[in-house]
């Protein structure tokens, strides 16, 4: 399996995510879902999905979460609380990397709020039973449902807002029509629409 960058980012990548997400909720008080949404829906989670640099290694947590937010950042310890939700960002990161997915897949296989309920007693298993659960979710649902899921959309929805037809988006979603075999113009829509690329719905 080829991972999503080099693997000397990883742990420091698992800890800034993870301190996003504890100081987002513990501080800023907000429910893991939607800072996962802000998050999801900023440049910077593509930059950390590809590890880049300037980012990872130029920023704190407290920076990355300010961008995120559009907000100065905060002056909180982040490395004091060993929350569920360090546990969360941590396990995301680590996903986000294993299986090289975008955030908004996984999350679309398994919401934040969804996978804190697995804190106990994942937090103390080996990560190997973390990596299980997400490949049966990742496994069992199509791309094209991961990722309208992600944006909390309904099929209605999406057909509404790309343009492609309801009928075709439940096929595609049900497995009965194969979505690599649609037009072009097809997957430029619903990507466009659901913020993610053509590749992502066909793999």
């Amino acid at each position: 399996m080829i991972h999503a960058y080099n693997d000397d980012f990883l742990p420091i990548l698992q800890s800034k995510l993870a301190s996003m997400f504890e100081l987002a909720s513990l501080v800023k008080k907000m429910p893991v879902d939607d800072f996962a949404a802000k998050f999801i829906a900023s440049p910077i989670c593509h930059s950390l999905e590809i590890a880049d640099p300037v980012f990872v290694l130029g920023k704190s947590a407290n920076e990355l979460l300010g961008l995120v937010l559009h907000e100065p950042p905060l002056s909180v310890e982040t490395d004091s609380f060993a929350s569920p939700e360090f546990w969360l960002g941590y396990t995301l990161a680590y996903m986000q990397w294993y299986f090289n997915k975008p955030y908004s897949s996984l999350v679309g296989v398994f919401s934040c709020s969804d996978l804190l309920s697995y804190y106990f007693p994942y937090h103390e298993m080996d990560i190997r039973h973390s990596i299980e659960l997400f490949a049966l979710r990742l496994k069992s649902k199509s791309p094209l449902k991961c990722f309208r899921m992600a944006k909390h959309l309904s099929q209605s929805q999406l057909a509404f807002l790309s343009g492609v037809a309801l009928r075709n988006i439940k096929a595609y979603e049900q497995g009965k029509v194969d979505i690599s075999k649609a037009q072009a113009e097809t997957l430029y829509a619903l990507s466009k629409t659901l913020n993610c690329t053509m590749e992502d719905l066909i793999t």
